[in-house]
């Protein structure tokens, strides 16, 4: 059985491995290591070998390897950690796959040794389990299925096959839902992260695509306890794989482009960093590394959200904005007010997140004018940010071009 697992992840992975990439063009052309560009402003980075990309405002440290769960040998992956950070839940291929699970008295403990949790779904990639604990989501590679039980402590009921309806993929895994399990995200080789909503008991319908950055590939992901941040791994031209995010203002809103930030402090440029998983809050990160990309490679990493020290004041933290007239037609003007006299960057992308233009604006003159008559018919997304040594303040929002 171990034999046929292998081959389908090796056949699984050339396809990720052969999705095909686009190039952002921006205004300056020198890149970094992996290609991507970099962009005429300051920005914040983990390291000089970091992609040039907006950070998050808040930052992870005391990251360690789970030594006392990973295998030396199979691949340990797609994790689960439950709300409070104390009860972990993953997949592991020594174990033909199957849903291991193991908990910690506190969180400065280790994690006992895990026991499997015996869910009859066959080549088996990953899984997804409900606040409760008793609902589970698995996916295979080709199908999800989805098992229920009455209490932590009985067994799974039969898994159902549930179908997924108007669209099409080749490999999926990572799947995600909310608390209602009526909003789904799985990831799809073949197209990236893909949003369903509940159809029927037994199937969701194809919602969208989650937008990403031009040239950026997508991996699987986790919707936060909150529902309001997805976390997710991204690589630009096939580099290295980092831990990115986008969040919503409300549960009931869609994740676009102009949240895009990689998560500060926790990706190692080295490796590859993927399939995150996060307790309330964001406090505790469980997630995958690999050096090398290959399924037995995958071992498991846990990470603390660390507290920021400021001498800024919250009210600081912000650049606040108004955008008119909306829709535009020739022109569109975007009023702002900001405590800090630090640059802004301006930057706007199209709704599929293909970068449009940017400029570095002085936040004293308190407005600036875009041309739109040049600009296709459509939705668009601006952000403004600014980075000093203590923060990052920004303001998103976003605008129709008709003529």
């Amino acid at each position: 059985m171990r034999t046929i697992i292998i081959l389908i992840i090796i056949l699984s992975l050339f396809t990720m491995a052969t999705f095909s990439q686009t190039q952002i063009s921006t205004i300056k052309q020198n890149r970094d290591m992996n290609g991507a560009p970099l962009r005429n402003m300051s920005v914040q980075t983990d390291s000089p070998n970091s992609i040039s990309c907006v950070m998050t405002t808040y930052t992870y440290d005391s990251i360690r390897a789970l030594t006392e769960i990973n295998d030396p040998y199979w691949a340990d992956a797609y994790p689960w950690i439950s709300a409070d950070g104390l009860r972990l839940y993953y997949t592991s291929q020594a174990n033909d796959n199957q849903l291991m699970f193991t908990q910690r008295p506190n969180t400065n403990s280790n994690f006992v040794t895990p026991t499997i949790v015996p869910i009859s779904v066959l080549f088996s990639f990953s899984y997804w389990i409900s606040l409760n604990e008793l609902d589970v989501y698995v996916c295979n590679g080709n199908k999800l299925y989805y098992t229920h039980r009455n209490t932590i402590s009985s067994p799974f009921n039969a898994p159902v096959s549930i179908s997924l309806l108007g669209t099409s993929w080749s490999f999926i895994s990572g799947a995600s839902l909310n608390a209602l399990q009526n909003e789904l995200f799985l990831y799809s080789a073949n197209i990236g992260i893909i949003e369903f909503s509940r159809s029927s008991d037994t199937s969701f319908t194809y919602t969208r695509t989650l937008p990403t950055p031009t040239g950026y590939q997508i991996l699987p992901g986790q919707l936060s306890k909150d529902e309001l941040t997805f976390f997710f791994g991204a690589r630009y031209n096939l580099g290295k794989t980092l831990l990115f995010q986008m969040t919503r203002a409300s549960s009931t809103d869609s994740f676009d482009i102009s949240t895009f930030e990689q998560i500060q402090g926790i990706n190692d440029n080295s490796v590859h960093n993927f399939q995150p998983s996060m307790s309330d809050n964001l406090e505790w990160v469980a997630f995958g590394r690999n050096p090398d990309n290959t399924w037995t490679g995958d071992d498991l990493f846990i990470a603390h959200k660390k507290t920021i020290s400021t001498i800024i004041s919250p009210v600081e933290k912000q650049i606040f904005s108004f955008g008119y007239p909306n829709p535009a037609f020739e022109d569109f003007s975007i009023s702002y007010n900001t405590t800090s006299n630090t640059p802004i960057t301006l930057s706007i992308y199209s709704s599929e997140g293909k970068f449009i233009y940017e400029e570095v604006i002085n936040p004293s003159n308190e407005s600036i004018k875009i041309g739109t008559r040049t600009m296709k018919d459509g939705q668009y997304f601006y952000r403004l940010s600014q980075f000093t040594n203590q923060s990052t303040r920004f303001w998103t929002g976003k605008f129709v071009v008709i003529h």
